[in-house]
């Protein structure tokens, strides 16, 4: 069975969205900043149609350099408690480990993120 990581980087101008089936990137995305979104599920709704695309509870790596934007997301409580749920898990990290692997080409440099990944799975310690 597949571990799937998905990283998500929350910022003032963007969201940045990695998922990793082990050391293989399989998706991104680069999508509107936390803050303008109209609808306060749409984090968590995209967190569990994920889950379900992939048959699988997500590992959620969130970028503990953003814990302004994750608030908006919906992935931590006002105190900064990771959220969590029958389809996905959040672990918050530290984005300071560096690890490389398999990449997929286009919409931007995800080096960070990909790091991000292999922390919250323990790997990158």
């Amino acid at each position: 069975m597949s571990r799937y990581v998905v990283t998500v980087a929350p910022s003032q101008s963007r969201t940045r969205i990695l998922l990793m089936d082990g050391q293989d990137e399989i998706m991104r995305a680069v999508l509107p900043p936390a803050p303008s979104l109209r609808h306060r599920r749409a984090a968590t709704t995209l967190l569990e149609g994920l889950s379900l695309w992939l048959d699988s509870k997500l590992h959620v790596a969130l970028s503990a350099d953003a814990s302004d934007a994750s608030y908006y997301l919906e992935l931590v409580d006002e105190f900064g408690c990771a959220a969590r749920s029958l389809f996905y898990q959040v672990e918050v990290v530290d984005p300071s480990a560096r690890r490389p692997g398999r990449r997929l080409r286009g919409v931007g440099n995800f080096a960070e993120l990909r790091q991000l990944s292999l922390i919250a799975t323990g790997r990158g310690r």
